[in-house]
């Protein structure tokens, strides 16, 4: 193809289409070439297709690694993050202006996303009794309690420490972090270390589908992929950038057990560095588990297209979208609780409990608790609890000599609803 026709090429038709207004993997286009009865054979149009991408690359090249990773920045990934700092921005915004609401976000989302974290890693557990524990404040009595404690903690270290440098120690802490007291048999001894040997990836057949890098090249791949991500001569978004960590990670595999944890663990980390605030409201790992086998697929495309990570990034930019709009309609529910205010005549504290309980069903209140939260008389807050339970908003039961208070969760929506319709 001379350069004259790479040139006419990026203004046809097919280019625009299937680059992008949509980043198409070889078998949909194909598919959509056959289908479409575009002029030329499939073949040749993909062909051209994956030239012209190359041409247009982002290199991402490891001296360490044969493979030669690139991603392309099409307009859809482009649009995909300004839509994403669009409506998370939007999102941060309007529920900041409250420090008690956006703190309790904050506490929703890092438990959203330490449960989904452990049941994606094969916790067995559910989401009931996950938030239960975690209401509790109990001691972790099993491997699956502690993988779900661990990545909270995990969670709140990267918040207290993201003005710490990527570096291999970090890496190493989240590790020690994410598997404490998590580890089985001989990989036991591996808490925050790398491996020393081989180690696969296998997917729910049993078949092997991803073998890390070789063990005696994981610090200094990982150490090329740190100035990848933190130094590389082209800009590249703070969203890519996080996203390129996580890929690396996944791929290098650079300990026996916890790599993807630990990926993911490292993309909140760099998202947090670079101040995308809205990024802590989100629960990656939810996205992961609801959307099946895509995550692995994702990483098949990477490989499957001659090392190609728009794909992985791609996909990362949809669950971040998806993401987003599970926090959207809790926002919207949530300051619909408002519109009970006048009718029930609550006051301000009143609608807030109810806000923050609803994030948290399994919560359970004293009246002591909820006096020193709200800075009032013991007896003023055993009247506002007092009141919503004669509503029906909250549930009273005698625990020892004190009385607790738990939301019921039905009443109020149903009663949010109503008053709506």
């Amino acid at each position: 193809m001379s350069a004259k026709d790479d040139f006419e090429f990026m203004n046809s038709e097919v280019w625009f289409r299937y680059t992008h207004s949509k980043y198409l993997g070889e078998e949909e286009v194909r598919h959509r070439v056959e289908h479409e009865k575009v002029p030329g054979r499939w073949q040749e149009i993909w062909q051209k297709v994956m030239n012209m991408r190359k041409l247009g690359a982002v290199p991402l090249f490891l001296n360490s690694l044969d493979m030669k990773f690139w991603y392309f920045p099409s307009d859809s990934i482009n649009k995909k993050i300004s839509e994403i700092e669009r409506l998370g921005t939007k999102l941060y915004d309007r529920i900041s202006s409250d420090k008690t609401f956006i703190n309790s976000f904050l506490v929703d989302a890092e438990v959203e996303e330490a449960i989904s974290s452990a049941i994606y890693e094969g916790a067995n557990t559910t989401r009931a009794k996950a938030k239960q524990l975690l209401a509790s404040g109990k001691r972790p009595a099993s491997k699956d309690d502690w993988m779900l404690l661990n990545n909270v903690e995990a969670l709140d270290w990267i918040k207290e420490n993201r003005t710490s440098p990527i570096s291999l120690d970090l890496i190493l802490k989240i590790h020690h972090i994410v598997t404490k007291n998590t580890l089985e048999k001989s990989d036991t001894n591996y808490c925050g270390k790398f491996r020393d040997d081989s180690v696969v990836v296998n997917n729910a057949q049993g078949e092997i589908v991803h073998e890390g890098i070789k063990h005696d090249k994981i610090e200094e791949t990982l150490n090329e992929v740190i100035k990848k991500v933190t130094a590389h001569p082209r800009y590249l978004h703070p969203l890519i950038r996080g996203i390129i960590l996580h890929y690396f990670i996944a791929y290098i595999h650079p300990f026996f057990d916890g790599n993807g944890r630990t990926a993911r663990t490292l993309f909140y980390f760099k998202s947090m560095k670079q101040d995308l605030k809205f990024v802590e409201l989100l629960s990656i790992s939810a996205h992961l588990k609801n959307s099946g086998n895509q995550y692995e697929k994702a990483f098949e495309k990477v490989k499957g297209h001659d090392w190609d990570l728009t794909f992985f990034i791609d996909y990362c930019l949809e669950s971040l979208l998806a993401a987003l709009k599970i926090v959207q309609g809790k926002v919207d529910y949530l300051l619909k609780i408002n519109l009970l205010k006048e009718t029930y005549s609550l006051n301000e504290n009143q609608i807030g409990l109810l806000q923050k309980l609803a994030l948290n069903k399994y919560r359970v209140l004293t009246i002591e608790a909820f006096a020193e939260e709200i800075a009032k008389s013991r007896e003023v807050a055993r009247q506002d609890l007092k009141d919503l339970v004669k509503i029906g908003f909250l549930k009273e039961q005698k625990s020892g000599k004190k009385f607790i208070y738990q939301i019921d969760t039905k009443k109020l929506k149903e009663t949010v609803q109503n008053h709506i319709d």
